[in-house]
């Protein structure tokens, strides 16, 4: 089990450090296009890392992804929860404006958190209000990279501080899900978590100010 997940982990880590570099180079707007591919990659390893438990995985999966991906078609079409936004073709498959990948990408990062916050603190609620903080600095690492690459757009040009709080408050649910079904085993998922982070970080960096 464990050389497996090793395994897995470095896939995943070549990969996204293959795109990192690749947006460093002339090919950039590839790089964008192979975004989705990418993602779809990552989520195949995270459940691949389940196998040993994947009834408990797959209940996560579901509940967290109709919990992500309905909040995500409320916030498109309506503008009320996170702001006005909307998301461009780069993410792949979409539904009704909102691309699959989202309500995928909802569940890889709130079950990556939970387990992380595990490691912070012992108390069940306060690793729930942890993981959901987390959640909020993953999306302010990722947002001046997601506008930049044309992933989403938001409508007056500005993040709204609301979408911030949102998150916040919409990771709470997710989370709580997870620590009902995950148990000590996380499969890769604290690794893609850190990792998309710090990818997220420095690609932003590079953008802001540079």
């Amino acid at each position: 089990m464990k050389s497996l997940v090793n395994i897995l982990i470095f896939i995943q880590l070549l990969f996204l450090t293959v795109g990192f570099f690749g947006f460093f180079t002339s090919f950039e707007s590839l790089f964008v296009e192979l975004s989705i591919y990418n993602l779809l990659l990552t989520f195949v390893l995270v459940t691949i890392s389940f196998y040993v438990e994947i009834a408990q995985y797959l209940k996560t999966f579901v509940l967290v992804f109709l919990l992500g991906f309905t909040v995500e078609q409320i916030g498109v079409h309506s503008g009320f929860i996170f702001g006005s936004y909307s998301y461009s073709s780069h993410l792949g498959l979409s539904f009704y404006g909102v691309p699959l990948i989202i309500g995928i990408n909802w569940t890889v990062l709130s079950i990556g958190a939970w387990h992380i916050s595990k490691k912070i603190h012992t108390n069940k609620w306060v690793n729930i209000i942890i993981a959901s903080l987390l959640m909020v600095l993953f999306d302010i690492a990722m947002e001046p990279t997601a506008i930049h690459l044309n992933y989403w757009k938001w409508s007056n040009g500005t993040i709204p501080l609301y979408n911030y709080i949102s998150w916040f408050f919409v990771s709470i649910p997710a989370v709580y899900i997870c620590s009902k079904f995950q148990n000590e085993n996380s499969g890769i998922t604290k690794t893609v978590f850190l990792s998309q982070a710090l990818f997220f970080t420095f690609l932003s960096a590079k953008i802001v100010w540079f």
